[in-house]
């Protein structure tokens, strides 16, 4: 069946595609691959639909559509993700009409939805599949789930031990270190102090401070005036605002790294333990870098320059883009002249192409529509003059990079000082970085481990308020209350009150002990 004849529909909370939910998983066939086989029944079904299946905006459930009618309802569960902390993972099961099985459909479906999920800003999916429903694995493995292997469950309310195959696919390619936020420390044009031996001793110096502060690489721009810039190209406006006249050509012809200095950076950044990058303005200077480096960057006014991002993909290895002063239209061709030459892992940099860029200008929430747009991950290039403000709401907002000009000393001469930080600033930075990321945890609402101690000792529950004797009648605020459990054994949570009330004690209960399941005669 063509992938592409299916559309989604969101799901809505109204009672027909409640009922239209509930009569699916109802069928016979069906009860037999849930983890609850028992039939929903609409008085409980309902409230259940409209509290729990829509308490994550960013996932709302969804039916499948064929042809304009409904052929599948899909529902997914945000969940850690096993490949990385800066990746978003989520859970999904799929219920197909009973009447359309047997079809293949199952698997066509899984293929298709994967798209809509990156649009969701979702990097891994994974599913769990009972033991004994070999239709769904099937169905799983032929859309290109990788298997996880199978393991045993415990269904929390009831108890029950369940066999199951978990399933993976990679929705989005994982680009550097997933662990962390990978921060560059741009150099660029800093290093040039007016001789071969002091430009060489400052650049040394700024690898240094780059490796002392935490970075995980520092860069540098590789360029020729003659493949830059057009003749007489003339003046800059904004380095003429900041008091550099000269011709635009005279200005990269002074700052023009000599090729030979760069593997003698390379290796000096090897001996400090920190990633060498330089970016590259035209084929020549990729090609004088590229073995230098293990990830690539082109900058900004370079998006459009098709023999470069070509090199690149050519190249093998992950490219970093920064965006400033692109449309969605420069981007897009960016992406797919990289990827037709071959090339794979990706990273899209906001950047404000202003120096130094004010607050109001920033645009950080471009940084999640990048990623959900193009399905790769995005960060942020980051030339306002603040170390923190910029850098720690990019990671707030799922930036998987950051990167930051840094310079010695504000005064000196050249572009790129006057709003780069300084070696203290962007050791502040790449700690309040590391504490952010640390800070951000999985995305996913639940009690954590930190949390445990209190949570058992202070979570309130049915606890006994007298020695309860077998046969005698369970009465709220007589023999059972909502109680903190403290060091006693704790009971079930108050949603089961309704359950409790009236019944009789199915075995003796020690005053202060929790009631729980099985404590009762239904």
């Amino acid at each position: 069946m063509p992938e592409n004849r299916f559309s989604f529909e969101l799901a809505r909370p109204v009672e027909k595609d409640a009922r239209l939910v509930m009569q699916w998983r109802n069928n016979p066939e069906t009860l037999r691959m849930f983890y609850h086989p028992e039939p929903k029944i609409w008085d409980s079904f309902y409230p259940e639909y409209l509290s729990t299946y829509f308490s994550h905006p960013n996932l709302p459930p969804v039916f499948v559509l064929k042809d304009g009618q409904r052929i599948a309802f899909l529902r997914f569960l945000p969940i850690p993700s096993e490949k990385g902390r800066l990746r978003s993972a989520c859970d999904i099961s799929i219920n197909v009409d009973p009447e359309l099985r047997g079809q293949g459909l199952g698997t066509a479906i899984l293929k298709s939805v994967k798209a809509f999920l990156v649009r969701q800003g979702i990097d891994d999916l994974f599913a769990e599949v009972r033991k004994e429903n070999e239709s769904s694995q099937k169905a799983f493995q032929k859309a290109d789930f990788h298997s996880l292997g199978e393991s045993e469950i415990i269904i929390e309310d009831t108890k029950e031990r369940c066999r199951i195959h978990r399933y993976r696919a990679e929705l989005t390619k994982p680009f550097l270190g997933e662990d962390s936020v990978f921060v560059i420390a741009e150099a660029g044009s800093n290093w040039r102090m007016g001789t071969a031996k002091r430009d060489l001793a400052m650049a040394k110096s700024l690898i240094d401070v780059a490796a002392a502060s935490g970075a995980d690489a520092v860069k540098f721009q590789t360029y020729r005036p003659e493949t830059t810039y057009v003749e007489d190209a003339g003046q800059s406006e904004y380095l003429s605002e900041n008091g550099i006249t000269e011709d635009i050509l005279d200005i990269f012809a002074d700052l023009a790294m000599p090729y030979e200095m760069i593997p003698e950076l390379a290796t000096y950044c090897d001996a400090q333990s920190i990633a060498f990058m330089s970016t590259p303005f035209s084929a020549q200077d990729f090609a004088a870098v590229n073995p230098y480096v293990a990830v690539h960057k082109i900058a900004s006014y370079e998006i459009s320059h098709q023999r470069l991002l070509e090199a690149a993909g050519k190249s093998g290895k992950p490219l970093i883009i920064s965006t400033g002063a692109a449309c969605e239209d420069d981007i897009a061709w960016a992406i797919e002249t990289f990827q037709q030459a071959g090339g794979n892992q990706l990273c899209l940099m906001q950047c404000t192409a202003k120096y130094p860029a004010s607050s109001g200008v920033m645009n950080l929430r471009v940084i999640p529509w990048m990623k959900s747009r193009f399905g790769v991950c995005a960060g942020l290039s980051d030339h306002s003059r603040n170390p923190l403000y910029a850098p720690l709401a990019a990671v707030g907002l799922g930036a998987r990079i950051i990167e930051k000009h840094f310079t010695l000393d504000n005064r000196l001469p050249g572009p790129d000082h006057s709003f780069a930080v300084l070696p203290e600033e962007l050791s502040e930075m790449v700690r309040a970085i590391r504490e952010a990321e640390q800070m951000l945890g999985s995305g996913v609402k639940t009690v954590l481990d930190a949390e445990n101690e209190l949570h058992s000792f202070a979570r309130r529950g049915l606890q006994a308020l007298t020695d309860i004797k077998k046969g005698d009648i369970f009465g709220e605020g007589i023999s059972f209350d909502i109680l903190r459990p403290g060091q006693r054994k704790a009971g079930l949570h108050p949603r089961h009150l309704k359950n409790i009330q009236g019944k009789s004690a199915a075995r003796d209960i020690p005053k202060g002990d929790g009631i729980n399941f099985g404590d009762w005669i239904e």
